[in-house]
């Protein structure tokens, strides 16, 4: 019996690469590609099989999904764009928090 969520009283809900894939209809593959160019951050290292990712990387590969299959944008645009709408949301809350 091998569990696809966990409970983490911190940070909200975990889920295995497999959850993962299953939500997202992300290759295991890809997800891991993500992982190491940095886009996607399992909450610990740890083996493929035993990594965790939270709600942040299943928006974050839902968000990608998108770019490609309804914008059309490669990889290599998927990798850029990621970046830069990180960027955009960090200086949102920056921004937001400045605004009290």
């Amino acid at each position: 019996m091998k569990p696809s969520k966990e409970r983490d009283d911190t940070s909200g809900e975990l889920y295995t690469i497999e959850t993962v894939e299953r939500i997202t209809h992300i290759s295991k593959d890809r997800i891991m590609v993500y992982q190491q160019y940095g886009i996607i951050t399992a909450v610990s290292p740890a083996p493929p099989e035993e990594l965790r990712f939270d709600e942040e990387a299943i928006h974050k590969l839902r968000r990608i999904a998108l770019l490609l299959s309804e914008y059309g944008v490669n990889e290599k645009g998927v990798l850029a764009l990621s970046s830069l709408i990180d960027e955009v949301e960090r200086l949102r809350e920056e921004i937001r928090f400045l605004r009290g």
